[in-house]
């Protein structure tokens, strides 16, 4: 097969210490794969696996294609919001690990935010112009509201009209105001007079030494369209404004910002419609975006002649790329139309050109509507089987006189013979229907998907899982078995979970909402009765959820449950499974490691970011007065002494974890101008109770460097040291990040708070920053340990991009409490290898999502050469039962019925949770095989 673009020689994938040769190997077939299948094919769709290494196959598709068009028509790789700063950060690396130097040189980067700064790059010479742009999703969207192109429309809007003398005038006085650009004004009060008698194109000149411009102000794209447009508008706005400063002056420049502003989205479009650059590649991230043809990003790409947006104008970046790759970890959460949609935005590629696709664009039509067909027969098959599956019940798991226990086995059973009952044998023929359907289907699908998925043990050791899931009760620490048993409910807590499944009853056609947030935390009730028949606004994942008004019986149980829950939680009430989450992260914290804990509800990650934090207060205080031998009043001040000593440059203590600390930096020569650094960053996490009380020789009578020694000798519970975790750490910064990553992590690590409480004393300079911006939002009240920390919407953007870097580092934070705005593109993974379910999600590739942050490429469980430790409790016999059954069913459905869509009533959820389970042997063998 010939190649539009092909694979570029001098690119080496392999990468120490973050990707093995072995996966190099596979991501540059799979690299090859792509740009082979790109030249005749209008695009296709990258769904590795979550963690798997997409960006650097993709990298090297994107810099392939640059190379190969010698710089002068960049790659453009669309990214949302939330992943601005990663993906730059990765081809950074990409350029400095996997290029020679004189390659990596030639290769210019830059990231945009606005459809202007995107189109004022595509202007840029030969000589400058970069290689990639990195382009925000909403970029293309933003419209024109920019002052530079504002004032090039009211410009142009002047243009050939007479006696317009005095306005000219006055608009050189008021433009300042009008643009909101004063500072201009103040610096030269000339300047806009002049700017309004010189082309845009002059602009840049004109404004040497008043603004600091590194292109022309307007762009190309923008100025050769102007003469073109009706601009009237623009005009008739700024007539409103007066010639002179009257007390209507203020209102009257801003009813003519309003004005402008109102029409310049419809001047947008039609700058866009008349673009003609083609460029060679579009790469698109987080690709289920698209599924909507309505959104925003999925209109960019509708074309005029496409079918399915015939009723839509054209798009803004319709034909303006050869071709398109897309990057989503999973394409089957979508429906099978959903899926179709996704590659309905392939038709937006630029099917006249010279590079056009050689299957053209009826091939391409043609290929698509088979595709889709094939896709709707497989889903009626399967949705056929998974009726016939939900009719089995336990009496059907027989064959003659034989029955089975285990699912897994009677399939097996069922597979090997066709003397079967009238049920079982239509559930064996349906399966094999399903299973033709759905090879044919994957035989018409390969050509536009490609997928990898990772082995299910760790590299180098075979018999170790790579993951090891513990449901329902096995979060307990007494817990000896793993049998999907729940946490039973006891005590005072028994009569809330009572009331709570009475009042569902009451509702069995609605969500019980207020029953899923009692399983999640009784803040998490008490919020879900706060606004009855609204969206809880304190949800980040909201699933769509509207919380059902309930009728007067469930009300009155609802009212009965509230007055046992005190809103004061000063009075604590035992929550089964916050107390249960609570015992683990201590457990683990105390054997040396670091937890990821994820939950639905905003209150209920605050509550137990507060139980967390006093647990291992708690902790510290027994731990410390038990090995210092002294009463729990003179734990902290003693344990603050010891830590002070290693900020006292004449103690022995600090000059022996200098002396250790720098004799492993070493090794890495390339740490040489960070080193001081780093050296204050080990310093400063050693010196805290948290460190002390676990791993450092408290109450001992060795000297010094023998107590300094003892601590980098200490293990966690994965088996390694903290020397060898503190040198795998220099080998990240020195192998697995690029200069600028090195610098953003150094940075982070020595920007976060290690003092001794949020709320008391700061007890270093460094923490004050932190400390003014703990993400509680106000609650600085409190005593909260700052190695417990909390990510939600309310996480200042700045705040969580430091969390998440020192998260992935050996320091603080040690144990993060999450909600799903860490669920996307997140890396979590180099030191840490527990991860707690706290809330479910009903879509099971919410699930894999969150947990894919700690199972990556290079993740610490492969280091120690443990499985990841992923825990899902849930509380028995309640809703939160039913909820665990359902999802863990449907996610072995997940792959079969793409994208399905079942209630979530109480109704349908208590039929559901009562499925036979789908066996997995089963799943495996009708889920889409989709390999290169």
């Amino acid at each position: 097969m010939s190649t539009l673009y092909p694979f570029h020689q001098s690119i080496n994938l392999h990468v120490e210490g973050r990707i093995s040769t072995q996966d190099a190997d596979r991501q540059r077939v799979w690299a090859e794969e792509t740009l082979k299948r790109l030249a005749n094919q209008p695009g296709m769709i990258l769904a590795d696996e979550v963690g798997t290494g997409k960006t650097f196959v993709a990298l090297a598709v994107a810099v392939s294609t640059a190379l190969a068009n010698q710089g002068n028509r960049p790659v453009v790789v669309m990214v949302p919001s939330s992943l601005k700063e990663k993906w730059p950060g990765d081809f950074s690396l990409f350029c400095q690990a996997c290029l020679p130097s004189e390659v990596a040189g030639g290769l210019r980067s830059k990231l945009v935010e606005k459809g202007v700064d995107f189109l004022k790059l595509l202007d840029d010479s030969p000589s400058e112009r970069c290689s990639l742009i990195f382009m925000t999703h909403g970029a293309m969207s933003r419209g024109l509201d920019d002052p530079w192109v504002t004032l090039a429309l009211i410009q142009r809007s002047l243009h050939r009209r007479r006696n317009i003398d005095d306005l000219k005038r006055a608009m050189g006085r008021n433009l300042g105001d009008l643009l909101r650009m004063k500072w201009l004004t103040n610096r030269d009060e000339t300047i806009w007079s002049k700017l309004l008698q010189s082309p845009p194109t002059r602009w840049r000149r004109l404004l040497e030494g008043l603004v600091e411009l590194t292109d022309d102000p307007v762009p190309e794209a923008i100025t050769d369209v102007l003469p073109d447009l009706d601009l009237s508008f623009a005009f008739e706005a700024v007539q409103q404004i007066p010639i002179r400063r009257t007390k209507h002056y203020p209102e009257k420049v801003v009813k003519a910002r309003q004005e402008i502003k109102s029409r310049l989205s419809e001047v947008w479009k039609e700058c866009l419609a008349k673009f003609h650059d083609s460029l060679p590649l579009l790469i698109l991230d987080e690709a289920h975006h698209l599924k909507n043809s309505g959104t925003r990003l999925a209109s960019l790409f509708r074309s005029e002649d496409s079918q399915a947006d015939a009723v839509a104008m054209q798009g803004a970046l319709a034909g303006v790329f050869e071709r398109m790759l897309f990057l989503t970890a999973t394409p089957f959460q979508l429906g099978h139309g959903e899926l179709c949609n996704v590659m309905d935005r392939f038709d937006g590629v630029n099917w006249t050109g010279p590079s056009a696709p050689s299957m053209g664009r009826d091939g391409y039509a043609v290929a698509k509507q088979t595709l889709r067909t094939s896709l709707d027969r497989a889903q009626e098959t399967a949705v056929g089987l998974d009726h016939v599956w939900g009719k089995l019940r336990e009496d059907d798991l027989v064959i003659g006189d034989d029955r089975y226990a285990s699912v897994e086995q009677w399939w097996m059973a069922v597979q090997a013979t066709d003397d079967l009952a009238p049920l079982t044998s239509d559930v064996k023929a349906r399966f094999g229907q399903a299973k033709t359907r759905l090879k044919e289907t994957e035989s018409l699908l390969r050509p536009w998907v490609l997928r990898h998925m990772k082995l299910r043990s760790l590299p180098d050791y075979p018999d170790v899982p790579r993951r090891e899931r513990r449901s329902g009760n096995a979060i307990s620490l007494d817990s000896t078995t793993n049998d999907d048993t729940g946490i039973a409910v006891s005590g005072e807590a028994l009569l809330p979970f009572l009331l709570a499944s009475r009042a569902s009853t009451c509702n069995p056609e609605s969500r019980p909402v207020f029953a899923e947030g009692l399983a999640s935390s009784y803040e998490a009730f008490l919020h879900t009765r706060n606004k009855e028949g609204e969206r809880s606004v304190d949800e980040d994942d909201d699933d769509g959820v509207v919380i059902a008004t309930t009728d007067d019986a469930a009300t009155w149980y609802l009212d009965h449950l509230e007055k046992l829950i005190p809103r004061n939680r000063a009075a604590q009430t035992e929550h089964p499974k916050v107390d249960a989450t609570v015992a683990r992260v201590l457990d683990i914290w105390k054997r040396g490691e670091k937890a990821v804990v994820f939950c639905h509800y905003v209150q209920t990650g605050r509550a137990l970011r507060r139980s967390i934090s006093a647990a291992l207060d708690a902790e510290i205080r027994r731990m410390g007065c038990e090995k210092l031998n002294c009463e729990t009043t003179d734990v902290s001040a003693e344990l603050n002494r010891i830590g002070n000593t290693f900020f006292d440059a004449d103690r022995p203590l600090r000059q022996a974890c200098d002396t250790e600390v720098m004799r492993l930096l070493s090794e890495f020569p390339s740490l040489k101008d960070d080193a001081e650094s780093l050296l204050g960053i080990v310093r400063r996490n050693l010196r805290t109770p948290s460190f002390l009380v676990r791993f450092f020789p408290l109450g001992s009578e060795l000297d010094a460097v023998q107590q300094i020694q003892h601590s980098f000798d200490a293990v966690d519970l994965s088996g390694i040291s903290l020397r060898q975790i503190v040198i795998d750490f220099f080998s990240f910064l020195t192998n697995r990040c690029s200069d600028e990553q090195r610098r953003k992590y150094v940075d982070a690590v020595n920007r976060i708070q290690t003092g001794s409480h949020f709320g008391a004393d700061v007890a270093d300079a460094n923490d004050v920053n932190e400390y003014e911006d703990d993400e509680l939002q106000g609650d600085k009240a409190e005593q909260l340990l700052p190695n417990v920390r909390l990510v939600n919407g309310q996480t200042r953007s700045e705040t969580r991009q430091r969390l998440m870097l020192t998260f992935n580092t050996p320091f603080y934070p040690e144990v993060l409490v999450a909600s799903s705005v860490l669920s996307e593109g997140v890396d979590l993974h180099l030191n840490c290898r527990y991860m707690i379910h706290h809330d479910l999600c009903w879509n099971p590739s919410n699930l894999e999502q969150r947990t894919g942050r700690i199972d990556r490429i290079g993740a610490k469980a492969e280091r120690a050469g443990q499985s990841i430790q992923v825990f899902l409790p849930f509380i028995a016999e309640t809703q939160d039962e039913k909820m665990y059954r359902v999802v863990m069913d449907r996610e072995r459905w997940f792959n079969v019925v793409m994208g399905e869509d079942y209630r979530i009533d109480a109704k349908t959820t208590d039929k559901l949770a009562s499925r036979i389970p789908f066996p997995e042997s089963a799943a495996r063998e009708l889920s889409f095989r989709l390999e290169a």
